[in-house]
């Protein structure tokens, strides 16, 4: 009782605070989704911080220097311009027991060229989805969670498609990075665009799964115009399957946009010996610091 009426006070002290809320408002909100005492807490200023933005940019314009001031301590994807301009803001909640939960709101426009800011939902996985599948199709209200940090955009023909790169936390032995497909019908939201193709017929999103302990890549390459990734393996044969103690082995492979799809290139020589991982993951909190 104390702990619901405490949250109570705490959730309108900020719903005051955000009556005309800044950029600014946002990362403070988000930081203190980080500090918060209890799971509880996090993940209901985690729900303050998701309307709040839903709110604000239902009534005003997506500000030029949003990326700036959001996209340093969140995630941040934008691609395209006026009517196909897609920006999506996510983050994660990390949780007392090391896994996560998400919040994430895209601002996009509705069929008459309207701005639109719309909310995605996180849903937990459960033991009859005990991990992101690469066949399946998610709305806004079933979303399966990631800390997205590029967007592109493709086309099938004449219909805008896009291609999300993005980051999850998983769990404390594991971590994941994902290629996630979009697509906006007026004012539905799906992900999951069976437009990657990796040798085993086309799936709806890819996935790289590798050991909590080491670092890997996924990332746009403009100038070999392809996603780039890290090869992963197992440290030795009989460990192949338990992606726990997966890595990258020293090469890379790549997705190339080809006859509207994502077709994977395995052994890609990325020509740079400087090759970076763009984007810090948010387990900064954690004894392990990894990518």
């Amino acid at each position: 009782m104390q702990l619901s009426v405490g949250l109570t006070i705490l959730l309108c002290g900020i719903s005051d605070s955000f009556a005309y809320p800044s950029l600014e408002a946002f990362v403070d909100l988000y930081s203190e989704i980080q500090e918060a005492d209890t799971d509880a807490q996090r993940l209901a200023l985690s729900e303050q911080l998701s309307s709040s933005m839903v709110s604000h940019w239902s009534n005003h314009q997506l500000e030029d220097d949003v990326g700036e001031k959001l996209g340093s301590v969140m995630g941040f994807a934008s691609a395209g311009i006026g009517k196909e301009r897609l920006t999506l803001i996510s983050w994660n909640v990390e949780l007392k027991n090391q896994t996560h939960a998400y919040g994430a709101v895209v601002v996009f426009s509705g069929r008459k060229g309207e701005q639109q800011a719309q909310s995605l939902q996180f849903k937990r996985s459960t033991t009859l989805r005990p991990t992101l599948n690469e066949k399946s199709r998610y709305t806004a209200k079933e979303w399966p969670g990631a800390v997205y940090y590029e967007a592109l955009l493709q086309y099938q023909g004449n219909r805008p498609v896009y291609t999300l790169l993005g980051w999850d936390g998983a769990d404390n032995i594991r971590t994941r990075k994902v290629i996630e497909t979009l697509s906006v019908s007026g004012s539905k939201l799906k992900f999951g665009v069976p437009i990657i193709s990796a040798g085993r017929g086309s799936t709806k999103r890819y996935i790289l799964e590798y050991s909590d302990q080491v670092s890997a890549i996924l990332q746009w390459r403009e100038d070999l115009e392809m996603i780039v990734m890290d090869h992963l393996s197992p440290p030795s044969p009989d460990l192949e399957g338990q992606t726990s103690y997966y890595g990258p082995d020293m090469s890379y492979d790549g997705f190339a946009w080809k006859k509207n799809q994502w077709v994977l290139e395995e052994d890609v020589d990325v020509r740079d010996p400087n090759l970076q991982a763009p984007w810090n993951n948010p387990k900064r909190l954690r004894r392990r610091y990894r990518n």
